[in-house]
């Protein structure tokens, strides 16, 4: 107990609790009123922490699941995909490559014998131009040509057969005319007793002779008929291979090889490979060859453009398209081909040339050439 001096008032103070006594008990209410709004406080502080958690606690669990749900509703939504485009888009976006390229014909035909033979004409040499069917040298098959005549005499002689059997079923048919108009008769006269059973008999034999042989004929005339499709055939046959005595251009083009000589023996090409007597090529359109990259190969499209320029003195530059495209890779090389078509019609592109090839150029007037 502590005892305060001076004021006349008492303080008694134990662990957790404190008590003040005054005379007239103000003090006593007073400390105890003091005593209880400190309880108080720390009630309501206590209840302001509770509060605080439970709204808290919510919240974060709120903005967790919001968190979550949008992060799944991210992963979950459809990933769109880039849109590639297409063979024009890629080929203005392709950037420009340069590879080599060669020139080469439109076609090129190389001309054989058909037969063998000696060769007794040529008509035409390196450098000529030549239209299609033109006759550009003759070989003479004397065997061949006798084998020929041959054959249309059997077909002379088929028609003349075939001719014969339609006469002759001719008179066959009249000769049966006559035994059925006998056999009337002979029937007539049995019944009025004129004529005999044997008489009747006897015509009747006869029309069935008559009869037999009408369809006889026509038999023979059938067969006369396939004998002499067989001979026109065999004769069809041997002027087919008269004709490719015949050497002829197979389209409109330049002569750029001769290989063989007036009075040369040739053999057919069918038995053994043999040389060539002519080359033929079509040069009013080239094509021109070149190998893409694998790394450029996926953009290049038909229609790409490309501009192809000469190695030699004049540095012409021709501007067009792809034509074609192989499609695969050559395992080799790992490079595609690529064909481009060019008209010629001045045959400045000759086959053989070599050039340079830039593809993926901006678009420009297909074909033009460029001094």
């Amino acid at each position: 107990m502590l005892v305060a001096a001076g004021c006349g008032t008492y303080v008694t103070m134990r662990r957790f609790e404190r008590i003040a006594v005054s005379n007239d008990g103000k003090y006593m209410m007073r400390l105890t009123i003091l005593r209880g709004a400190r309880k108080l406080w720390i009630c309501l502080g206590a209840v302001t922490i509770v509060l605080a958690a439970s709204l808290v606690a919510p919240q974060s669990s709120t903005s967790v699941a919001a968190a979550e749900s949008e992060s799944s509703s991210k992963s979950a939504a459809p990933v769109r995909p880039m849109s590639i485009p297409d063979g024009d888009e890629q080929a203005q976006l392709l950037k420009p490559i340069v590879v080599p390229a060669t020139i080469q014909a439109f076609f090129v035909t190389d001309l054989y014998a058909k037969n063998a033979g000696y060769v007794s004409q040529i008509n035409n040499d390196i450098g000529d131009h030549v239209k299609k069917g033109q006759v550009l040298a003759i070989i003479e098959n004397p065997e061949l040509q006798a084998q020929y005549e041959k054959a249309q005499a059997a077909v002379a002689q088929a028609k003349a057969a075939l001719d014969v059997t339609k006469r002759q079923l001719a008179a066959m048919q009249a000769d049966l005319v006559l035994q059925q108009a006998t056999l009337q008769r002979q029937r007539e006269l049995f019944v009025g007793k004129a004529a005999t059973a044997q008489t009747l008999d006897e015509a009747k034999a006869k029309e069935g002779v008559a009869s037999a042989n009408v369809e006889k004929e026509k038999a023979k005339i059938s067969l006369a008929e396939a004998d002499l499709q067989a001979a026109m055939a065999e004769a069809n046959r041997l002027q087919a291979l008269l004709e490719y005595d015949r050497v002829v251009a197979p389209f409109d083009a330049v002569v750029t090889r001769r290989l063989v000589n007036p009075g040369d023996l040739v053999q057919s090409a069918i038995a053994t490979r043999t040389t060539p007597l002519f080359t033929c090529q079509k040069i009013d359109v080239v094509r021109v060859f070149a190998d893409a990259p694998e790394a450029s190969a996926s953009a290049i499209r038909p229609g790409t453009r490309a501009e192809v320029k000469l190695y030699d003195t004049s540095e012409m530059t021709f501007v067009g398209s792809v034509t074609r495209v192989a499609t695969a890779l050559d395992p080799s090389t790992r490079t595609m081909r690529v064909e481009i078509d060019l008209p010629n019609p001045d045959e400045k592109l000759q086959p053989g040339m070599y050039a340079r090839v830039t593809l993926g150029m901006e678009p420009d007037k297909v074909g033009a050439a460029k001094p």
